[in-house]
Formats: C-alpha cells, structure tokens, sequence
C-alpha cells in the first residue's frame, strides 16, 4: 500500500506538462489540424495515459531511474503526438517543443531552489511536495502567461517566415541542452545546500537566474539574426525581380522600335504605291499590294494613351491569334492615368503571359483570356484578368509556386511587388476551373 502511495505522490508531477502543453499551441494556433474541442479531447486523452505509465514505472523502478525514464518519454510521447496535429515543418515544430521544454526546465530548477527553503531536509528520491509542486505549476503557468505574446508574435514569425532549414536542425540544441544541464544541476540532499551560512544556496539561486537571463538573450539574439537574414533574401528576391522587370522592359522597346520602323516604311510604301497608281500600273499594283500585305501584321489597335502600353498590348494580341486563343481585352483609361509605363508594362506583361501559358495547356474550344482594365476613379486603376485551368493554385506557406519550375513563381512576384508599390491590392483565386487576379493601383 506504501508502495502504490508513493508511485501515486511521485507520479502527480505530471501536473507540470499542463502549461507547458498550452505553450506549445500557442505560436501554432492557425495551424492545428482538427478543431479545438476536438484537440482538448485528445490531450486529455494523452494527458491521462502518460500519468497512468508513469504510476507504473514509479511502481516498478527505482525514483532516480523512474524520473529520468518518464521525462524522455514523455518527451517522445508528447512530440509525436504534436506534430500529428500541426501543419508545419517537424523541424519548426521540434524548436518550439523543446522551447517548452526550457520553460518546463526552469520552473523545475526555480522549484527546487524554494524546495530547498521549504523542506531542508528533503533528498532527491523523496517524492515532490504539494507545496512544492503547486509553486512549479504556478511558476511554470505565470511564464507561459507573459511569454504568451512574444510566443504569438515572434516564435509565431520564425516558424513560419525563417526558411533556412540548416539552421532549425540546429538551434533545438540550445533548448534540449538547457534541459539536460537542468535534469542534473539539482542538490541531492538539500540540508547540503543550506550549510556554511547558506552559500551554497545564494550560488545556486544567482547561477538559476544568470542561466534564465543568458537563454533570454540567446532567443533575442536568434530572432534579430533570423529577421536579417529574412530581410536580406527580401532584397535579394526584390532585386532580381527588377532585374525580370528591365528584360521585359528593354524587350518591350525592341518591339516599339520595330513598330516604329514599320510605320516609316509604311510612308514610303505609299508612295511607292501612289506613283503606281498615276501611272495606271494596276497589275503591278496589285502584285505589291499582295507581297506587301503578306509582309505586314494586322494594323495595331490603340488601346490607351500610352504608346508603351499599346504596343505591349498589340504584341500580345498577335501571340493569342498565333496560338488559337480568343482574346478579349477591354482597356478603358483616362488620357492620363499617373502609372509608370515600365511599371504598367511589367504589371501586364507578366499577368498576359502567365494567362497564355495557362492557355496553351488547354484543348483549342477552351483557349480564351478576358483582360478587363477601367480607371474607377482619377487615381484608382482596377485590372482583373482570367482564363480557364485544369489544375488547382499550388500554395506552400501562404506562397504561390510556379508550374514551370521549383519554388516561387517570379511573375505574379513581380505583380505583387509593383501593387504593393501603388499600395494596392493582389487577389489570386481559382474557382471552377477560372483562374482569375484581381489588381487594384493606388495612384
């Protein structure tokens, strides 16, 4: 009967894993798989069946063997059970589990250090006090309540932002070997650490707190380097995105400059033209007329004022009739519409391409794209343009990856760089078989 009291006093240290389990969700709270009753329902499952082991071994084994066998295993336990319910990256995951588990280890060394002051006479094997153990929980429970913020925001942002996996194999270290030191930087007999006025216990609590101050550093120190290096392959990414921008760009000249030439040579073919005319040459007239409407593509149409964007818009329009596609394109703009022609051009270029290529895939009766573009008011342009697709948009971490190739795709990248330039708006949707972006600019 001692026996079973005993492994029942030793075994209600379970107690602790109640916050550290509510810290755990907390940078991941939008990522939990099943519903929130759902979820309660299964951690007092696990709850339930990690105490009902740990009464078996504290029944069976020795204290100091029970008490380090039932902290790995509930480590194991637990984290299996966690990353079954978070869509996240097992790396990101384990980070923020032997984060807890830090908290876990503090409380349980602050634990001991009042333990010392309220049971002098207290060894290890003993079973841990009601007091005691009340003041871990609540220690425990008061940290997870202030770091419950910091937690949501800048745990929450590493684990879903930082993307360098290299790193996170690396940095649970810090945590996980905070808690080995923890499990054996605790006095054995407590009346040693009261002896010789006291000492060793002020060593003890100032060690404690040097200990909690250095792991906070380290966090901080962790957030502000992630968030550079974040910041950095923003940079990057912006630079080589603006890099896309003037190819297309200088393209889009090449093809003014084409069309520039065309007209010119249009002038001298009327008067190459006239001179047949007077002198009644109408066969050989006709015989021009026909190598030379050959020669030529259909006349470009004029869209806009801009004479950059009308030519981008005619290229395109021929590549749709090339290719079998049914292009409605509906421009309404003022004479003067404040956009940056570079900027416009690129915005339209991309968005025209990615829909053609969407196109192409397609069987010739469903090749159509609708582009529709009106200035809503005298500094608000709205662009919304779709076209048929099979596949349904393929997201990783709230970013749109490309079709063509690994990773990002680089021209609606290039789309939301210039909307967020106009502080507009980006919408990126595929319903019923439509793929369709909606753009608003802010001039």
């Amino acid at each position: 009967m001692e026996n079973l009291l005993n492994a029942a006093m030793h075994a209600r240290s379970t107690l602790i894993i109640i916050p550290l389990i509510v810290f755990c969700f907390l940078p991941v709270w939008q990522d939990v798989k099943t519903s929130s009753q759902r979820l309660l329902l299964k951690v007092a499952a696990s709850f339930i069946a990690a105490e009902f082991v740990m009464f078996l071994l504290y029944l069976t084994l020795p204290p100091i063997i029970a008490d380090k066998l039932n902290t790995y295993l509930c480590i194991l336990f637990f984290f299996y059970l966690y990353q079954k319910e978070i869509a996240l990256k097992r790396s990101h995951l384990w980070f923020i589990f032997t984060t807890a588990c830090l908290i876990g280890s503090l409380g349980y060394l602050y634990h001991k250090f009042i333990d010392i002051v309220l049971h002098p006479a207290s060894v290890i094997e003993n079973p841990v006090y009601l007091d005691s153990l009340l003041f871990q929980v609540a220690f425990e429970s008061f940290l997870v309540l202030i770091l419950a913020y910091p937690a949501r925001k800048y745990l929450g942002w590493l684990v879903h932002h930082f993307y360098v996996e290299t790193i996170w194999r690396t940095i649970w270290l810090i945590p996980f070997g905070f808690m080995i030191f923890a499990s054996v930087f605790v006095p054995y007999d407590n009346s040693v650490m009261r002896a010789g006025r006291g000492r060793f216990y002020e060593v003890y609590g100032v060690t404690i707190a040097v200990l909690s101050l250095l792991m906070l550093f380290i966090y901080v120190l962790f957030y502000k380097i992630a968030y550079s290096i974040v910041e950095n392959q923003k940079m990057i990414r912006k630079a080589a995105n603006l890099e896309i921008q003037a190819q297309q760009y200088h393209r889009l000249q090449t093809y003014m400059q084409e069309t520039s030439r065309l007209r010119h040579d249009f002038r001298y073919q009327l008067t190459v033209l006239t001179a047949m005319l007077k002198k009644q040459q109408y066969i050989k007239l006709e015989k021009y007329l026909e190598q030379y409407i050959a020669s030529v593509s259909d006349t470009p149409v004029r869209y806009c004022s801009s004479s950059a964007v009308n030519a981008l818009l005619n290229h395109y329009a021929s590549v749709c009739q090339e290719l079998g596609i049914s292009a409605d394109l509906n421009i309404r703009l003022r004479e003067h519409h404040f956009v940056e022609d570079i900027d416009f051009c690129v915005l339209l270029g991309n968005l025209l391409e990615n829909a053609i290529d969407g196109c192409k895939s397609l069987s010739e009766d469903r090749r159509r794209l609708t582009l529709k573009i009106g200035q809503t008011a005298e500094r608000v342009i709205a662009l919304q343009i779709s076209n048929p697709c099979d596949e349904p948009l393929n997201r990783k971490d709230g970013r749109l990856l490309s079709s063509k190739h690994e990773g990002e795709g680089q021209g609606l990248k290039s789309v939301q760089l210039i909307t967020e330039k106009y502080d507009g708006f980006l919408d990126i949707r595929c319903e019923d078989q439509i793929f369709e972006v909606k753009v608003l600019l802010n001039i």
